[in-house]
C-alpha cells in the first residue's frame, strides 16, 4: 500500500487528522507521520510533546492517547485489555485501566430514537419511565421503566449515529492497522489488521441489540432449571436493533459489599455460586458469558445470583475444550509435550515459535502452580501467565480461547469482591472431575466415534472424484500452483522505487540535454540574451533534481532507522 497521498482517499480526513495530532502529542510521532494527512508544512511544525515522553511511560502514553481518541478506541483498548498473548504486560496492564467517559444524551433524543424504531411513544409503552438513565455507555444509555401490566424494566436505547462513528473509526483503524503491518511489524506473526478485523466484528454484534437478547434467551433456556440462577426476560414486542427492554433484575451489584453484607448473606457462598454457574457455562452449556465483572453479576438472596448483560458471550467448541483438559491433565502429569502437541493440534504455533524455549517456559509455570497447595493456585495469574509466554512465543491462540482466559480471570477478580480468599483453585475439583467425565461420557465417545467415522467415509468417498478433477486440469493444461514467496511485496515495491527513480533521472538528463541544445540553437523569444524556452527547461530540470535528491536522502535515512 502507498503510503504517499493514502489521506486524500480516506472520507473523513478531519478525523484522521486529529488522530495524527493525538499521536504526535503523545510521544508517536512516527504512526503520526505516516498517516500523511496533515500536510508537509503543518507537519514541519507538528513535533511529538518531549515533556509528556519524559513524564509518563509508553504505556501511559499509549492509554492517554486512547481515551482522547474517544468511545470506539476506548472500547478496542478495553477488549485488548487481557491479550497478553499480543501485547507487552506493562500495556495490558496499563490498557485495563481504561475507563468509559461518556457524556449523557438528551432524552429527547432518546424518545425520538424509540419512536422511530417501534413507531409507539414511551408514554404509550411505560406506565412510568425514569427520565434520568441508571447508566450512560458509549453505545448507549439505560432507562428504568415500568411498562402498562406494572412489570418492571430497563430500557436500553442506543446513541443517536453511534453506528455511523464507529464504523467510520474501524475504517481509520483498519488503514492504521495496514500501516503497521507495513511499517513497524516485520517479523510479527501476528497482523494488526486481523485484530482490528475481530475487533469489528465483536463491537457490530454489540451495536446490534437483538445479538444481545438472543444470547440473553440462550442463557435463561440453559438456566430455566437451576434454583441458584436468574436470567431476566426479554420483552421481544418492544426489541430491536437499536431498542432492548428487558425484565429489571432487582438485587444487589457484586461490586456494592456494604450493602450485600448489611443484607447479611453468606459472602463465601455466593462466590461459590457464581463460580459453579460460570463453570457450569463451560462445561455443560458450551456457551459463556464473556465479561462476568462486578457490575454484571447481580445478588438476589443468599441462594441465588444473576448474570446480566450479554452484549458479548464466548462459545467453547471441542477443540477449545479439550485443550483445557489437556492443560489440566499434563499439569498434573508434568506431561509438557501433550501440551505442545494440543497447541499444534490448534493450530497455534507459528513459524516464529521457538518449540524448545517454549517447552522450558511451559515447564516453569507448571512446576510453580502445581507444586503449591491446591488452595494457593491463582487461576488467573496461571492464565496471564500462560498468556505472556503465548506472547513471547508468538502462539496464535483462538478468539475463544482468549475470551475464556479474559473471562476466568474476570470471574476470579469477581469472586475476590465477595471472598478476599477466593479462586477459582476452590472449585478446581469439581471442574477436573467435571471436565474429566465430560471428556470421557460413554455417551460423548460413541457420539464423537460415530461422527469421526462418518467424516472419514465422506472424505474417503470423495478421493477418486478430487483425484479425477485434478487429472482433468493437467490435461488441459488448467492447473496452477501459486508460491506464497514471503516479502515478495517489498522487493516489488523497492523495484518500482527503482524505476521510478530511474525514470525521473533519464527525464531530467533529457530535459537538461534539450535545454543546452534549445539554448545552442538559439530558438524563440530570450531573457539576457538566452533562449527563454531553454531557460525554462533548465530550472523544470533543477526542480525535478532536487526531488530526486530529497527523495533518495529520505529513504537512506529510512533504511537506517
Amino acid at each position: 500500500m502507498k503510503v504517499k497521498g493514502l489521506g486524500k482517499r480516506y472520507k473523513n480526513i478531519q478525523r484522521y487528522r486529529q488522530i495524527a495530532v493525538i499521536f504526535a502529542k503523545y510521544g508517536f510521532n512516527a504512526l503520526s507521520e505516516k498517516m500523511d494527512v496533515v500536510g508537509y508544512f503543518r507537519r514541519f511544525f507538528l513535533r511529538e510533546s518531549i515533556t509528556l515522553k519524559k513524564k509518563y511511560t509508553r504505556a501511559e502514553r499509549i492509554r492517554m492517547a486512547i481515551e482522547e481518541l474517544g468511545p470506539t478506541f476506548i472500547k478496542f483498548g478495553q477488549i485488548m485489555s487481557t491479550r497478553y498473548d499480543l501485547l507487552p504486560a506493562d500495556i495490558v496492564n496499563e490498557l485495563s485501566l481504561l475507563q468509559d467517559k461518556v457524556k449523557e444524551y438528551d432524552l429527547d433524543l432518546a424518545k425520538k430514537i424509540f419512536y422511530e424504531q417501534l413507531g409507539l411513544k414511551i408514554d404509550e409503552v411505560f406506565k412510568e419511565f425514569e427520565e434520568t438513565p441508571l447508566a450512560a455507555a458509549s453505545i448507549g444509555q439505560v432507562y428504568s421503566g415500568v411498562l402498562k401490566n406494572g412489570e418492571e424494566v430497563v430500557v436500553k436505547i442506543q446513541r443517536p449515529n453511534i453506528r455511523k462513528n464507529i464504523e467510520s473509526d474501524i475504517d481509520i483503524l483498519f488503514n492504521i492497522g495496514k500501516l503497521i503491518d507495513e511499517h513497524f511489524a516485520y517479523n510479527s506473526p501476528f497482523k494488526a489488521v486481523d485484530i482490528v478485523n475481530e475487533f469489528s466484528y465483536t463491537i457490530k454484534k454489540e451495536l446490534d441489540y437483538t445479538y444481545e437478547a438472543q444470547n440473553c434467551d440462550a442463557f435463561r433456556e440453559n438456566f430455566k432449571n437451576d434454583t441458584n440462577v436468574l436470567v431476566p426476560k426479554i420483552y421481544w414486542e418492544y426489541t430491536t436493533k437499536k431498542v432492548l427492554v428487558m425484565e429489571k433484575i432487582n438485587g444487589i451489584k457484586v461490586s456494592d459489599t456494604n450493602k450485600i453484607r448489611q443484607a447479611g448473606y453468606d459472602m463465601e457462598k455466593l462466590a461459590q455460586i457464581g463460580a459453579k454457574a460460570f463453570m457450569k457455562q463451560i462445561i455443560k452449556h458450551g456457551l459463556f458469558h464473556a465479561d462476568p465483572h462486578p457490575g454484571n453479576i447481580m445478588i438476589i438472596n443468599e441462594n441465588k445470583i444473576s448474570f446480566i448483560d450479554f452484549g458479548i458471550v464466548g462459545y467453547i467448541d471441542k477443540v477449545t475444550l479439550d485443550f483445557i483438559v489437556t492443560l489440566l491433565e499434563s499439569g498434573h502429569k508434568r506431561n509438557i509435550d501433550s501440551i505442545v502437541e494440543s497447541l499444534c493440534e490448534m493450530d497455534a504455533v507459528t513459524s516464529e515459535t521457538d518449540l524448545v524455549k517454549l517447552k522450558r517456559d511451559l515447564y516453569y509455570i507448571i512446576n510453580y502452580y502445581f507444586n503449591v497447595p491446591i488452595n494457593k493456585i491463582n487461576f488467573g495469574d496461571a492464565f496471564t501467565e500462560i498468556l505472556s509466554v503465548a506472547y513471547r512465543h508468538s502462539l496464535r491462540l483462538p478468539t475463544q480461547l482468549i475470551l475464556l482466559i479474559r473471562a476466568i480471570v474476570t470471574i476470579e477478580g469477581t469472586g475476590r469482591k465477595l471472598n478476599p480468599k477466593f479462586n477459582m483453585s476452590m472449585i478446581s475439583k469439581d471442574i477436573f472431575v467435571e471436565l474429566s467425565k465430560e471428556k470421557l461420557n460413554p455417551k460423548g465417545l460413541v457420539k464423537e466415534i460415530k461422527n469421526y467415522s462418518a467424516q472419514s467415509f465422506k472424505e474417503f468417498k470423495s478421493i477418486p472424484k478430487r483425484t479425477n478433477h485434478i487429472l482433468q486440469k493437467v490435461e488441459k493444461n488448467q492447473l496452477k500452483i501459486l508460491i506464497d514467496i514471503e516479502e515478495l511485496d517489498k522487493i516489488k515495491n523497492q523495484i518500482n522505487i527503482m524505476t521510478n527513480k530511474l525514470s525521473l533521472s533519464l527525464l531530467v538528463a533529457s530535459i537538461v540535454i534539450g535545454s543546452s541544445l534549445i539554448i545552442q540553437a538559439d530558438v524563440g523569444p530570450t531573457i539576457v540574451g538566452i533562449s527563454a524556452v531553454g531557460l525554462i527547461g533548465f530550472s523544470a530540470a533543477g526542480i525535478l533534481g532536487v526531488i530526486l535528491v530529497i527523495s533518495i536522502l529520505m529513504n537512506w535515512l529510512k533504511d537506517k532507522k
